[in-house]
């Protein structure tokens, strides 16, 4: 604690003026003490409370330690300059109370001349007696509590029957939390097999439909000699559809719907409402119909990933590892491009083929047709995609249009051997004829010869 402090009275925070002792060994400004008693009605000790009934007698040795400390500062003060205005020189000995402010003589007249000002000392003391003020109530709590008030057995029985009935409220909350979690948790689960239930009818159906498609295609591939167009019983993929794409319960058909916060879908493909198919396709001929009805804007084709990795990242309509083609109105383009193309007939259902053939290199690579499947009528196709990579099927519902649905492909059987066989009399038949022609004259003049 600062030499001050020790020699400042209790009461007005100031050094001791006429400083007096007390009974119980406490010191005050004789002025200070007599204002308190008069104040409160009694003599008791400002910071011990204990009765003082003998007056104070002057504390002389208090005074002299006072009269030195002050003229100790004071030869300091003098020999320092005190404080000083940075700004004019001059020492700081007024106080503006509009901008509490410390200022000296230049200050007030050329800044602060119409600001009410005091005296330095003046608003020091008046602020060490505000704050002595605010911490009277602090100390008085704690002399009680040095007292033993604190302690009184009937306040700490009573703050232990309040902690033990908190206690016991607590517990029985928590108990009725969990009591309703529970019961929240049953019905939430039963809501989820219940939907299951509901939506796995519609994908049985299906399921049972692909089967059979399925089954007569190899029935149709039992045949030697027979080359299979094959048609994959394509679904989409609910995982890799935005909030605001709507899907079917056979998950066979998308539209463009309303965003649903609540449920946010877990690949972060919100942008741009691509939905992918449930399986990709390394090599092969795969072929899958998309009905697109009499909608003017939509996108489809191929794209390169894999649904658990890197496709997060590459769902870009012009994403370099992405191929596909765009209706905009009456005008079709590629994705990854800027060709456009025009197509006379407007497609209903466009049929897309991906598959493996050996370039003029002699090496494999891929290429993806689109067709209209109405007269199976190739209109646009992208070659040199990768291979030995799994392409996934993909589509985009467009603002403005209508559902894209997967539709079951009419599959295709041709005999292989007799189209080459009928293929080769029909580009052949004149020289056949002319060879036949040729072998009954040479029969008849090796006949004519052995006659004559």
């Amino acid at each position: 604690m600062a030499l001050e402090d020790e020699l400042s009275c209790p009461v007005c925070t100031e050094l001791f003026r006429d400083p007096v002792l007390l009974s119980c060994g406490h010191s005050f400004c004789r002025q200070c003490i007599n204002d308190h008693w008069t104040s409160s009605g009694s003599r008791n000790c400002p910071v011990c409370r204990q009765v003082s009934p003998q007056p104070p007698v002057s504390n002389l040795s208090l005074r002299n330690t006072c009269e030195s400390y002050l003229r100790e500062q004071n030869t300091r003060t003098e020999r320092d300059g005190g404080h000083v205005c940075e700004i004019h020189g001059e020492k700081l000995e007024l106080f503006c109370q509009t901008d509490e402010q410390v200022l000296c003589s230049e200050c007030k007249k050329q800044m602060h001349g119409w600001h009410p000002t005091q005296p330095l000392q003046q608003a020091v003391r008046q602020r060490k007696a505000k704050l002595k003020a605010a911490l009277r109530p602090a100390e008085n709590m704690l002399l009680s509590i040095r007292n033993g008030a604190a302690q009184d057995a009937k306040i700490s029985k009573y703050n232990q029957a309040q902690v033990q009935q908190t206690e016991r409220r607590i517990r029985e909350e928590i108990k009725k939390l969990h009591l309703f979690l529970k019961k929240e948790e049953e019905s939430r689960i039963a809501a989820l097999n219940e939907e299951e239930k509901e939506k796995s009818e519609p994908m049985k159906s299906r399921i049972r439909l692909l089967s059979d498609q399925v089954r007569e295609v190899e029935e149709g591939m039992k045949d030697d000699d027979v080359t299979f167009l094959r048609v994959d019983p394509m679904i989409l993929n609910p995982n890799t559809a935005s909030p605001d794409v709507s899907m079917s319960n056979d998950l066979t058909c998308v539209s463009l719907g309303l965003r649903r916060k609540d449920e946010p879908s877990p690949l972060p493909l919100s942008r741009n409402r691509m939905v992918l198919g449930s399986v990709g396709y390394s090599s092969g001929v795969h072929t899958w119909d998309i009905e697109v009805g009499n909608s003017r804007h939509w996108s489809l084709g191929v794209c390169f990933g894999s649904v658990e990795s890197s496709i997060v990242k590459m769902m870009n309509p012009a994403h370099p590892c992405l191929w596909g083609i765009r209706r905009d109105g009456d005008v079709y383009s590629f994705l990854n491009t800027l060709i456009i193309f025009i197509v006379k007939t407007h497609p209903q259902v466009v049929r897309v083929r991906l598959e493996d053939c050996f370039d003029k290199k002699g090496g494999w690579r891929r290429n993806v047709s689109y067709f209209d499947a109405a007269c199976n009528c190739p209109f646009a196709s992208t070659s040199h995609l990768p291979a030995g990579m799994e392409l996934y099927p993909f589509v985009i519902p467009e603002k403005r249009s209508g559902p894209l649905r997967v539709v079951p492909a009419k599959v295709t059987v041709t005999n292989e051997h007799a189209e080459q066989k009928r293929s080769l009399l029909e580009r052949h038949k004149v020289l056949l004829i002319l060879l036949v022609v040729l072998l009954i004259l040479v029969l008849c003049a090796f006949i004519i010869y052995h006659l004559y």
